[in-house]
C-alpha cells in the first residue's frame, strides 16, 4: 500500500488506517496530545534558556550592535555599523531588535525574542501546510521535527537573518498554498506579506523559495495558466509596499550619493546591490565579499553534509524520505494529478542545487529549505508510525534513528565530562537534567511497544538533552573565551571605562581582533582603531586612555617605554567553529589567543 504524495479527498480517513482493529494491534498508542504539548514545551523551554547566553562573534553580535546604533542615533532606514555606511543584509532583524531593545532593554533576551516568536509561526505555519495537504498528524510531526532539529535550536540563539527568512517563507508558502485551494484574497494577502518580510530579512531568496516550489508543483500538475494569475501582479505590488521603506534608505543613502566610497567604489547602487549583488552575486562571483576575500568554494556537497548535521536527529530518516519521493515522481514521469503536492520536492532540491552552485557558501544558508524536508520526513514517520503493512520499513527508520541517538548521546557525554567538565552546582544540575532525557532515550529505545513513542521520543529526548546540555552548561563555558565580551564587562563593571577613551590597537592589520561583541557589551561603540604608535601618543596627550591589544599590540605598546599597566587578561577563540584541537582539553591552549585590557597614558 502506497502512501500518496499529495493531499486525499478525505483527510479524516487516511488510506493507510486500514482498519480500527489493525490500529489497536499496532498499538500506536494514546496520549499523542500530552505528549506533543510537552515536546513543544519542552523545545521552547530549552529555546528560552539559550536566549539568556552572550551574542555570538561574529554575526550576531555585529546585528545587536547595529540594532543598538539604531537607538542611539534614530536612523532606521540609512543603516550604520560603527557610524559607517553599512551595504550587506536588509534591516528586519535590526529593525525587529532595536524595538525589543527600546520595549525591554538592551539585554541578551531582548536580542531573542522577536525571532523566538517567528519560530512559533512558522511552526505553525509548517503544521497548517502538512494539515492541508495530508493530515493534522503530518502536520504535527512536521512541526515537531522542524523545532527540534539541531539548526532550529542553533538559530535560535546564535540568531542571524536565516531565523526570520526561514519563517516567513514558510508562512508564505501555507499562505500560497492556502490561496490555491480555496482563492481567498485574505491568503494571497498572508503569503505575499510573509514574502515581503522574507525579503526584507535577507534579500530575493525569500521570493526564490517559494516562487520554485510552486512553479514546480504548477508543471507537475501542467497548470501552465497558474502561472498568469493577476493577483501576482497584485501580490509583488504588496511586496513592493513593504520594501518601500528599506528601497528608500539605500537610494537615500547610496543611490543618491554617487561619490561615497564603499568596497573601494564609487557609484555604487544599493538598490541594485539588493536586488542582485547581494545574493546572485554570490553565483557569478559579482559579490564584493566573494571578490575581496577570493574565497571561491567548489564543495558541490557542501550543503548536503552541512544538512546532514544540522537536521540531526532526523538527517538520515529525510535523506532516505526524499529518495523515495523522488523515485515515486520519476516513476510517474514527473506528472501528478491535482490530489497530490511537489511544492516541498521542488522547495527542496531546486534550492539546494542553486545554493551549491554559489561561490561562497556557509551552513545557514540551507536553513531556508528546513520547513519543506521536514515535510518530507514527517509524511514518512506518519507511514512508518500508522501503516500497518510497513513492519520492515519501521525497524530500518528505528534503525536510523536509534543509531543517530547513540552517536548523540557518545558525543554529549564527552562534551560534558572530558571537554568541559562541570565544575560548579550549577554544571552539575544542567548535566544531571541532561542524564534524565538520556535515560528517557534507553528506556523507549528497549522498553517500549508503542510505534510512536519508539520512534519519536527517543531522538527528542536525545537531542533535548543535547541542547540543554549546550545552552545551560557548554555554551556558558564558551563564552569565556569570546574575549570581546569578557574584557568590555569587566571594562564596565569593573574599571569603568569611558568607552569614548577606549581603543582598539590594530597591528599587521589584524581587524579580526576589533570584534562586535566588544562594542555591545560596552556602554557605547568604542572610540575607534589605532593603527599606529604616533596615533596612539597624539591620544595619550589628552589624558589616560584604554586600549584592547592582543600580544603584538602589547608588545608595540610597551616598547613606547610609557605608563602601560595590563588591567584584564583574556583568551580569544572564534567559539562559532568549533575544532577538535580546542575541544581537546589538552590541547586547548594551542588554539588560543591572549588579549589584554590595558591602561595607558604618558610619563610625567
Amino acid at each position: 500500500m502506497q502512501i500518496q504524495l499529495g493531499y486525499l479527498p478525505d483527510r479524516d480517513k487516511m488510506v493507510f488506517f486500514a482498519s480500527k482493529s489493525k490500529l489497536k494491534s499496532m498499538e500506536i498508542g494514546g496520549g499523542q496530545s500530552r505528549t506533543y504539548l510537552w515536546a513543544f514545551g519542552a523545545v521552547l523551554g530549552v529555546y528560552v534558556l539559550g536566549a539568556f547566553l552572550d551574542v555570538m562573534d561574529v554575526d550576531a553580535a555585529q546585528y545587536a550592535l547595529m540594532s543598538k546604533e539604531m537607538i542611539e542615533s534614530g536612523s532606521y532606514l540609512q543603516v550604520m555599523e560603527r557610524g559607517k555606511d553599512y551595504l550587506d543584509k536588509p534591516p528586519l532583524l535590526f529593525w525587529f531588535t532595536a524595538l525589543a531593545f527600546n520595549i525591554f532593554g538592551i539585554f541578551n533576551f531582548s536580542y531573542r525574542i522577536f525571532p523566538i516568536i517567528s519560530t512559533v509561526l512558522g511552526a505553525y505555519a509548517t503544521y497548517r501546510l502538512g494539515k492541508l495537504y495530508y493530515d493534522s498528524r503530518v502536520g504535527k510531526l512536521a512541526a515537531l521535527t522542524l523545532v527540534s532539529s539541531q539548526a532550529y535550536f542553533l538559530i535560535n540563539h546564535d540568531v542571524r537573518t536565516d531565523t526570520m527568512l526561514t519563517n516567513a517563507i514558510i508562512w508564505a508558502i501555507w499562505q500560497l498554498a492556502e490561496f490555491n485551494q480555496t482563492k481567498k484574497l485574505k491568503y494571497l494577502l498572508g503569503a505575499f506579506v510573509g514574502i515581503g518580510l522574507a525579503m526584507l530579512a535577507k534579500g530575493p531568496i525569500g521570493l526564490m523559495v517559494p516562487v520554485l516550489a510552486f512553479a514546480t508543483d504548477f508543471v507537475m500538475k501542467r497548470q501552465w495558466t497558474a502561472f498568469f494569475r493577476w493577483q501576482w501582479l497584485l501580490g509583488l505590488g504588496i511586496v513592493l509596499l513593504i520594501l518601500a521603506p528599506m528601497l528608500y534608505g539605500l537610494y537615500y543613502q547610496f543611490d543618491n550619493q554617487p561619490d561615497k566610497l564603499m568596497f573601494g567604489n564609487k557609484n555604487n547602487s544599493g538598490i541594485y546591490f539588493y536586488f542582485w549583488k547581494q545574493s546572485f552575486g554570490r553565483l557569478t562571483g559579482e559579490n564584493d565579499f566573494v571578490r575581496g576575500t577570493g574565497a571561491v568554494d567548489r564543495d558541490y556537497f557542501f550543503f548536503v553534509h552541512s544538512f546532514a548535521w544540522s537536521y540531526l536527529p532526523w538527517a538520515l530518516l529525510f535523506f532516505w524520505a526524499l529518495g523515495q519521493d523522488t523515485l515515486q515522481l520519476f516513476r510517474k514521469g514527473f506528472k501528478i494529478n491535482d490530489q497530490e503536492e511537489a511544492l516541498t520536492w521542488g522547495g527542496v532540491v531546486l534550492p539546494l542545487i542553486a545554493l551549491s552552485f554559489s561561490q561562497f557558501k556557509l551552513p545557514h544558508y540551507i536553513y531556508v529549505i528546513f520547513p519543506l524536508a521536514t515535510l518530507i520526513t514527517a509524511k514518512l514517520l506518519t507511514k512508518l508510525i500508522y501503516q500497518s503493512d510497513q513492519i520492515r520499513s519501521f525497524k530500518v527508520g528505528n534503525g536510523f534513528l536509534a543509531f543517530t541517538v547513540g552517536v548523540l548521546v557518545i558525543l554529549a557525554h564527552l562534551l560534558a565530562w572530558y571537554c568541559f567538565a562541570p565544575s560548579q552546582w550549577t554544571d552539575y544540575l544542567i548535566v544531571s537534567l541532561s542524564e534524565l532525557f538520556f535515560v528517557g532515550t534507553i528506556y523507549y529505545i528497549f522498553f517500549s511497544k508503542n510505534r510512536f513513542q519508539k520512534l519519536i521520543l527517543p531522538p527528542l529526548l536525545a537531542i533535548l538533552g543535547v541542547n540543554l546540555l549546550l545552552n545551560g552548561h557548554i555554551y556558558p563555558q564558551l563564552f569565556g573565551y569570546q574575549a570581546g565580551s569578557v574584557v568590555a564587562r569587566y571594562a564596565r563593571a569593573e574599571v569603568k571605562v569611558n568607552p569614548a577613551r577606549f581603543y582598539v590597537i590594530l597591528k599587521n592589520n589584524d581587524d579580526g581582533i576589533y570584534v562586535h561583541s566588544l562594542d555591545f557589551y560596552s556602554q557605547k561603540t568604542l572610540a575607534g582603531e589605532i593603527k599606529d604608535e604616533k596615533e596612539l601618543l597624539d591620544i595619550a596627550k589628552s589624558g589616560k586612555c584604554w586600549l584592547y591589544a592582543d600580544s603584538q599590540g602589547l608588545k608595540a605598546v610597551e616598547n613606547l617605554n610609557q605608563n602601560t599597566k595590563i588591567l584584564k587578561k583574556a583568551f580569544r577563540f572564534h567559539i562559532s567553529q568549533l575544532n577538535i584541537t580546542f575541544l581537546n582539553p589538552n590541547t586547548r591552549a594551542s588554539e588560543l589567543k591572549d588579549m589584554y585590557l590595558l591602561e595607558f597614558s604618558l610619563k610625567n
